[in-house]
């Protein structure tokens, strides 16, 4: 039974959920992402950011306080690769921190329409190789949520390609996976979608693609290899658009052999383990379960 406090924030999301022109929208995020992205302060102290300038792309860092280094997470944020990292990354990033004892990399990679899936790719690519050179590969996570779910998978993609190192764990939550969004499952979820401006994101996938066809993989992942990964775990509620891929997706892990840690929560809205419900608590003491792990998959996450 889901709880009360996340029927109540679904309920505020669909209340609060914008009405607007889809091509005002996206001229609006072209020009607010000409400018660099500040990290509020109050939002930096409450939470102890960092900024670390070693690498080309502006990077944020959360550190705990104990055993910092003992696991790595490039957290990549989602936002409709048009939207810069939201407050609820913030709080939920700071909580995964702490409860995992590590030390957490997020950057600020460029957004569309100004900027494409390669731009993106090619900016996380030095955050990577910089964790790389200060521990193991089984010890560095990659983790997303929504579009940085997409670019999450894509970026692993795009490591196996190049011959680099996988990392220990890739962790989705509420993965963007199709940018095209044309399963014919996704009409059936818009009466539940509290969150997501459908034609909005059909739009601004095509903003990133660019020139690119829409369904390569390293804008779409879902149409790429993924043999060659690192072990993948995958966060989804059934109250959102990506949904039926998500499952579309798993499908395609048990028909190539590929295990995969899918954990589907009933009644949930899109990214749903940042707010402040208990289902979102469940979720982190499973993210840090699998990460801290030494068996994949999980039993208990996929009866």
């Amino acid at each position: 039974m889901r709880s009360i406090q996340s029927f109540l924030v679904e309920q505020l999301l669909a209340l609060t959920k914008k009405k607007l022109n889809v091509n005002d929208y996206l001229e609006e995020r072209r020009k607010a992402n000409q400018l660099p992205y500040e990290l509020p302060e109050k939002i930096k102290n409450k939470y102890k950011i960092t900024k670390n300038d070693s690498f080309p792309v502006d990077t944020y860092m959360l550190k705990s306080n104990d055993q910092p280094d003992d696991h790595q997470v490039l957290f990549i944020p989602g936002g409709g690769y048009i939207e810069q990292p939201l407050t609820w990354h913030w709080r939920f990033l700071d909580r995964l921190t702490k409860q995992l004892n590590s030390t957490v990399y997020v950057p600020v990679y460029p957004k569309a329409p100004n900027h494409q899936y390669m731009d993106a790719i090619e900016s996380v690519l030095p955050v990577y190789q910089g964790l790389l050179e200060k521990g193991t590969p089984e010890n560095i996570v990659i983790m997303g949520d929504s579009a940085g779910g997409g670019l999450s998978l894509a970026f692993a993609q795009y490591l196996a390609k190049k011959g680099l190192p996988q990392p220990g764990n890739i962790i989705l939550l509420s993965p963007w996976l199709d940018v095209t969004l044309s399963n014919p499952d996704i009409a059936a979820m818009v009466p539940k979608e509290p969150m997501l401006n459908l034609a909005l994101l059909i739009e601004a996938g095509k903003r990133y693609a660019g020139e690119m066809d829409e369904t390569h993989h390293l804008v779409s992942p879902i149409y790429g290899e993924i043999k060659s990964l690192g072990r993948i775990s995958v966060f989804i509620g059934t109250h959102e658009f990506f949904l039926p891929d998500a499952r579309k997706f798993k499908e395609m892990a048990d028909k190539q052999g590929v295990p995969m840690n899918y954990i589907e929560y009933p009644k949930m809205n899109h990214v749903f383990p940042v707010f402040p419900i208990p289902e979102a608590k469940k979720a982190l003491n499973q993210i840090v379960a699998i990460i801290e792990s030494n068996t994949f998959p999980l039993k208990e996450f996929n009866e």
